[in-house]
């Protein structure tokens, strides 16, 4: 089943009769919710304000992000359609499908075959794509990319794909994980070379995608966002208490992310700061790393905190001292990706304290004062870092003020939008200003 189109209010009907002036209309598809998806939609958004006339095909999968698809829906000056994939009978018969493609590819690997092999969505994506013609396809993750390659073949026109991750690298290089990297290889290798662009959320995922397809280097457009989600001033320290307090967010609070590591940080330093957690906890987590905070005698410095919309985020983050990413680098793609975090944090107007995988190391270079950078799951070098911020006032505020100005000035959506919206240029060719 496919959802209806949803519109906002303020869209009225093309003034354009003659079909030629028309804005090129850009078609963006993602396996993702758009609430749990913000780059999809600062991408629909940011060319919708350039003149575009922008469709998005996303997913309904996950009723507890509902809500944020509804708070977008709500004001979404786009076309959103979204494919219905909360009915379990109809899920299971896919899913079925798709187990038998994969056991089929892996005897006869199809080029046709390997898009459904990999993802029980690309099919009904697929559909959705080539349901209306559209002057350039942007497809998002792997699921997506036969999607938006095979609606471009159908109209004759362009696709292109954005890379949040290195995805041929999000699994680790084992015997148990080989079938799913080859289906990924082969999609990536087949399709990449055919997008008439490829962007990136980090300079080293960037190079992976070169060097791994002997594509031209992705555009770089950072996972940023914009500056009228700042909170309005910078502030010397957070309001939140008792402090000092650290923050971190994700859309699933789970297992993997550095969590632990800063417990037994917490636990061992002297200015005993706490850690505050925002986002969906795995089954039984939550219990899981309490239980291991009070080990140590810092369970009553670890906080919970339900989800919040990504507009929100920057100011949510606002009232605490400073902000934690932990990645622990444990697969390649993770030692080169950038997630959304730090970015948040810098907009926030808080320093950001990195692990030291080789993203973190390359971001801090460029961003002074505003991140402070400590060895992966190494909770004595953590501690050794928090109790440095902790226990100085006057250091807390100038990185504050650090970060307020970086978020401000470099690291903002509106610092990454022109990248986006040259290369749609470029890709539009004889449309570039929106016409033929």
């Amino acid at each position: 089943m496919v959802c209806p189109f949803a519109k906002s209010s303020v869209q009225t009907q093309s003034p354009y009769t003659d079909e030629s002036l028309k804005p090129a209309l850009i078609c963006i598809v993602t396996p993702g919710q758009l609430g749990s998806n913000p780059r999809v939609v600062k991408e629909a958004e940011t060319l919708i304000a350039a003149g575009y006339d922008v469709r998005v095909v996303a997913s309904r999968v996950a009723a507890f992000v509902e809500p944020r698809d509804q708070a977008i829906l709500a004001k979404a000056a786009y076309n959103v359609e979204r494919v219905e994939f909360q009915n379990k009978t109809a899920w299971r018969m896919l899913r079925v499908r798709q187990t038998i493609a994969k056991a089929v590819w892996s005897v006869f690997p199809s080029k046709t075959l390997a898009g459904f092999a990999h993802s029980a969505m690309t099919e009904r994506l697929s559909a959705a794509a080539r349901a209306q013609r559209a002057d350039l396809y942007v497809g998002h993750y792997v699921a997506a990319l036969p999607a938006v390659a095979r609606a471009a073949k159908r109209y004759g026109t362009k696709y292109a794909f954005d890379a949040e991750d290195f995805h041929l690298g999000d699994l680790p290089d084992t015997q148990a994980n080989r079938l799913e990297r080859n289906l990924i290889h082969a999609i990536e290798g087949r399709y990449l070379p055919g997008a008439t662009f490829v962007t990136a959320a980090s300079p080293g995922i960037a190079r992976a995608y070169a060097s791994t397809y002997g594509i031209d280097a992705p555009t770089v457009v950072l996972n940023a966002f914009p500056r009228n989600q700042s909170p309005p001033n910078r502030t010397s320290a957070g309001s939140v208490t008792p402090g000092p307090t650290i923050y971190w967010f994700s859309q699933t609070i789970g297992p993997n992310r550095g969590l632990e590591c800063a417990v037994e940080a917490i636990a061992r330093s002297r200015t005993r700061p706490h850690l505050h957690l925002r986002g969906t906890p795995t089954a039984g987590y939550e219990n899981l790393l309490m239980k291991h905070a009070a080990s140590l005698g810092a369970g009553d410095h670890l906080h919970f905190h339900s989800p919040a919309i990504p507009e929100e985020m920057a100011r949510l983050a606002a009232v605490y001292d400073a902000g934690l990413v932990a990645e622990d680098g444990a697969t390649l793609n993770r030692q080169i990706a950038l997630t959304n975090k730090q970015f948040t944090y810098l907009l926030a107007g808080i320093p950001a304290m990195m692990s030291d995988i080789p993203a973190h190391l390359e971001f801090a270079s460029g961003a002074g004062d505003a991140v402070i950078t400590y060895r992966v799951n190494n909770s004595e070098s953590l501690a050794a870092e928090m109790d440095a911020l902790f226990s100085d006032s006057r250091r807390l505020a100038d990185r504050r003020a650090h970060a307020f100005g970086l978020g401000q000035g470099r690291f903002n959506w509106e610092a990454e939008a022109p990248n986006i919206l040259d290369r749609v240029s470029r890709a539009l060719g004889s449309r570039e200003n929106l016409h033929s």
